[in-house]
């Protein structure tokens, strides 16, 4: 839904462009300096060593240490999957980790969960930053753009809403009714027990990381890499050239959630981009064609990435598919 919904925005902003913004689109992406763009989903690749180590600090307090290359391809997949489903990619690289290095899933998906939050501080971190030193500048676009919006008139009762939550209702009671009837309340009981206790321990990682100096290093170095993937695009256009430090810190943060609300940020993230750098002088058309071609650099090199991902991971493990059992989620 979120994939078409993207895919959708793309062909409704292109749509109300006129000839003139198109073809100065079409020349941004022609004059561009690519030599800037590729440097930015490098530095995504070099930030992903840092987050499949700072994974693997969450994970040895559980009483697993799976191999570094083994959870650098899982995170590779994380992105590539991504793309396709929202978070599909999180259960995908747990997955993987339970399939080649035997890590339960309920452990690792809590650690996964104690990695996001981690990276939710970091953002709110840098938001608060950028709306300490930004004041000014991002009051008067929301006062501009939001607050001097009319509000949308009441529509009545949502008779949708509630059909859909109803039906997510049935569906629950119809599952716990099935269950019950196969298993008995006893044995769900049971698992749903242990399953709990697995993620409460992957939770309770972060309190046992033996290397906290470390683990702190990769979570800045992460977000390091996520603020110079912006910062040195800039140069690829003269008009963006030399905006500043802060214009780069808004596009991380705004584009941040841009990247959350449809997969990879397709049809959202070039737009987002687009409003930010009017803050900075920039006419909306060359920030729509910088966040464009800043987008697809970094959508590249998550596919072809992630594909070449799927080749490595059947080569390093070749030997260990031959001999697997079955998916054993237990420790």
């Amino acid at each position: 839904m979120s994939l078409g919904l993207g895919i959708a925005l793309v062909f409704w902003f292109v749509s109300k462009m006129t000839p003139d913004q198109k073809q100065d689109t079409i020349d941004a992406f022609k004059r561009a300096n690519y030599f800037w763009i590729i440097l930015a989903p490098m530095l995504g690749l070099i930030s992903n060593l840092s987050r499949a180590q700072r994974w693997r600090q969450l994970l040895e307090p559980t009483g697993h240490k799976p191999g570094y290359w083994n959870t650098y391809f899982s995170v590779m997949m994380m992105y590539f999957f991504n793309l396709f489903f929202p978070r599909l990619g999180e259960v995908t690289r747990c997955g993987m980790l339970a399939r080649y290095e035997n890590v339960p899933l309920d452990k690792s998906i809590g650690t996964m969960v104690v990695e996001r939050v981690v990276d939710l501080v970091s953002i709110l971190i840098i938001g608060s930053v950028l709306l300490l030193v930004e004041y000014d500048r991002l009051f008067a676009f929301f006062e501009k753009n939001v607050l001097n919006k009319q509000a949308a008139p009441d529509e009545g009762f949502d008779i949708t809403k509630w059909l859909v939550l109803v039906v997510i209702g049935l569906a629950v009671v119809g599952g716990v009714l099935y269950v019950q009837r196969k298993y008995g309340f006893a044995k769900l009981k049971a698992i749903i027990k242990e399953r709990l206790l697995g993620f409460a321990e992957g939770l309770k990682s972060i309190r046992y990381v033996k290397n906290p100096v470390e683990f702190i290093f990769h979570s800045l170095f992460i977000w390091v890499c996520y603020y110079l993937m912006i910062y040195l695009s800039f140069p690829a256009l003269p008009e963006t050239t030399g905006i500043g430090f802060f214009a780069g810190m808004a596009c991380l943060f705004f584009g941040g959630f841009a990247i959350v609300a449809t997969p990879g940020g397709i049809g959202v993230y070039p737009l987002f981009i687009q409003q930010v750098l009017l803050l900075y002088g920039v006419n909306e058309t060359i920030g729509y064609a910088f966040g464009s071609v800043v987008w697809a650099a970094q959508m590249a090199s998550i596919l072809i990435g992630g594909t070449i991902t799927l080749i490595l991971l059947a080569i390093l493990n070749r030997q260990p598919a031959l001999n697997t059992q079955p998916l054993n989620t237990k420790p």
